[in-house]
């Protein structure tokens, strides 16, 4: 398991025109649920959470990250993702 500096570094090191202030664990999964739900896109121009999570999944994929970090990366946003259905699923009921 690699540190938290390393994975966040890793993150970031995704976005190359963004400015993420990803220091700590909190802030990396705030940074993975903030592009799951296309915070930062227009709400007339937002993807689903699926379309987002694929999209998340490719980038980490295409990178030039370590392996072991594109699977902790990817690990993240799913449990990020089954999160935010579970929430959506309770807000809706």
């Amino acid at each position: 398991m690699s540190s938290v500096d390393e994975l966040a570094h890793a993150y970031q090191s995704l976005w190359k025109n963004r400015q993420l202030d990803v220091v700590d664990m909190t802030s990396l999964h705030e940074a993975i649920r903030d592009d799951l739900l296309d915070a930062r896109t227009h709400p007339r121009a937002r993807k689903s959470l699926h379309q987002k999570y694929v999209l998340a999944v490719e980038r980490i994929l295409e990178s030039t990250i370590e392996q072991g970090h594109q699977l902790q990366l990817i690990s993240l946003h799913t449990k990020k993702l089954r999160e935010l259905i579970q929430n959506e699923g309770r807000n809706h009921s």
